[in-house]
């Protein structure tokens, strides 16, 4: 199984999680998932990032909603342009991404619907609000808690990449 690489950012005294994240790099493409708040939602998508590390411009592209087999949208600075019938994730590759988007929102998230008392009495515990999608109260140790924004990375993961991510999404996330 493909060991992605990861990174939560998470205002717990403000908007609550603003971006969470995973990828992976195959064949000179990032492969990942990323869920977070944009303006008082919330968003989730599946991305590809072509040559992420070619000396030529990088392609980003993005599912729309969190369908992974539905349509898809290349994004650039300027705006978003549908891709008609073509979806950028190789299909022997999709089953495997969707698992893993799967094990990911398992490991770091809950949201408000799957809430139990226990995880609720958690967050309270930390003064910290159940909202719509938060950082799974077993996983908030984890974080570097520098307030206002709380954060995790995989040791060693290119940050790069979500510095570029953060000049062309739509969640209220851009890190420098």
């Amino acid at each position: 199984m493909i060991e992605p690489q990861v990174h939560i950012a998470y205002a717990p005294r403000g908007a609550g999680l603003l971006c969470a994240m995973f990828w992976f790099t195959q064949h000179g493409h990032v492969y990942g998932w990323y869920t977070g708040a944009r303006g008082r939602d919330y968003q989730a998508s599946y991305f590809v990032l072509e040559q992420f590390e070619a000396a030529r411009e990088t392609v980003f592209y993005r599912s729309v909603g969190n369908d992974l087999r539905g349509r898809w949208v290349r994004v650039t600075r300027g705006g978003e342009s549908p891709l008609a019938n073509v979806r950028p994730v190789p299909e022997a590759l999709a089953h495997e991404l969707a698992q893993l988007q799967e094990a990911f929102a398992r490991h770091w998230l809950l949201y408000r619907s799957e809430a139990q008392e226990a995880d609720i009495a958690a967050l309270q515990a930390q003064a910290l609000p159940l909202l719509d999608i938060n950082v799974h109260p077993q996983r908030l140790a984890q974080l570097h808690k520098v307030d206002p924004l709380w954060t995790y990375s995989t040791p060693g993961a290119d940050l790069r990449l979500v510095a570029y991510l953060g000049k062309c999404w739509s969640l209220n996330y851009a890190p420098r």
